[in-house]
């Protein structure tokens, strides 16, 4: 039960129709936050149904597409506006405190940018935002007094865990980022050449989006949180290590110099870092379900296995190459999950596509914009090439 009023929070949700979207107005409505703003893709009915409950000043389709002649209505006083530069000139114009940045993918990139520069508190979800343009996100974060909140469960732990010495480096030996293993823990390369993507989408904890759930059956999504724990917290690569947990129950831990680690435990449900995004630095009760010890009984701890999932070792690649390399890790990755969900390649062939686009594609060392979407350009079209000759 929420016991405080957070009703005058004015919040905006960028990417309200998706996984961690819906979460987080599942909290915002426990909270009984203002919504100010909502966007989505394409998914107008849901968006439509979104505005309906919450009355939004304001709600912007990215990608508007007609489906089945749905016209979006007229909800009250609520301002429609379409396309991705509107979705942009919105979050500038916007008169909010908190914003969600739940937009899958590299179509989040523009918007977390704007949002980086409002002065407010922006938390986190998109990857790849962080892990292509995280420095120049967080430059804009410091120069416009704002705060970045981390909303993927893992960075929420070590954020979290990073209190307890206000985020002082020197005392840190490493950062441990905990994975549920995925549903392919314990197979051997050449069982996943076997695999389905109905098998890839059966994820044993958590309920995401197909990309991401694929991308944590490969651990490509944990290589992935290897390069925003870089970029976060500002920690070598070298310092963040993987350790397969399968209960999901620790989301992740930090080590200090002195041997002691810290962990964050907690229900495995998204709505507990989005709410502690929302009321940071206070807590409040949650509708989250308390954590029981007992019924859990045992916690156990494995190493990854990078050879059999080598994406945990092109992800670091990526981050120590520099540039836009991590840029065309994630085009690379898209393309092959994009060609595994349609049935064109087998499942043990994604890291391949990764792996040979990276050997293939050039690394512009400026980190820009326009040097990373060239980046992605240029690593979806070789690792289609790829695809096509295997």
């Amino acid at each position: 039960m929420i016991d405080r009023d957070y009703s005058g929070l004015r919040v905006a949700v960028l990417g309200s129709t998706g996984s961690v979207g819906t979460q987080a107005l599942d909290v915002i409505r426990e909270l009984g936050c203002k919504v100010v703003f909502l966007s989505a893709r394409s998914n107008a009915e849901l968006l439509s149904c979104q505005t309906s409950e919450f009355l939004p000043e304001a709600v912007c389709l990215t990608y508007p597409k007609k489906r089945d002649g749905f016209v979006f209505p007229k909800i009250g006083n609520t301002e429609l506006f379409l396309g991705e530069k509107a979705h942009v000139n919105c979050i500038k114009a916007l008169d909010v405190d908190v914003i969600i940045h739940a937009v899958s993918g590299l179509s989040g990139i523009p918007s977390a940018l704007e949002a980086s520069k409002k002065g407010v508190r922006l938390a986190v979800a998109n990857k790849e935002a962080i892990i292509t343009l995280g420095d120049l996100i967080l430059d804009n974060i410091k120069k416009s007094g704002g705060v970045l909140i981390p909303v993927d469960s893992e960075h929420s732990a070590i954020f979290q865990c990073l209190l307890t010495n206000r985020g002082d480096l020197s005392q840190i030996r490493k950062l441990i980022l905990t994975a549920s293993g995925g549903p392919f823990f314990g197979y051997t390369a050449e069982m996943l050449a076997n695999v389905t993507p109905a098998m890839a989408l059966a994820h044993p904890t958590w309920k995401m989006g197909p990309k991401i759930t694929v991308d944590s059956s490969t651990l490509m999504n944990k290589g992935f949180e290897i390069i925003e724990a870089v970029r976060l917290f500002g920690v070598d690569e070298s310092a963040v290590e993987v350790v397969v947990h399968r209960q999901s129950i620790i989301h992740s831990m930090v080590e200090y110099i002195d041997s002691t680690v810290i962990a964050q435990l907690g229900s495995p449900d998204m709505r507990a870092p989005i709410l502690y995004s929302l009321t940071y630095p206070e807590r409040v009760g949650s509708p989250v379900a308390p954590l029981d010890l007992i019924g859990i009984s045992k916690l156990t701890f494995d190493k990854p296995d990078d050879n059999v999932f080598p994406l945990l070792k092109t992800a670091r690649r990526a981050i120590r190459e520099g540039g836009v390399a991590p840029a065309t890790l994630i085009s690379a990755d898209e393309a092959a999950v994009a060609s595994f969900l349609e049935g064109t390649i087998s499942f043990d062939k994604i890291p391949i596509v990764v792996e040979k686009t990276m050997d293939k594609a050039s690394n512009d060392r400026d980190i820009s914009v326009e040097n990373v979407f060239s980046a992605v350009s240029e690593a979806d079209r070789i690792a289609k090439q790829i695809i096509t000759e295997l």
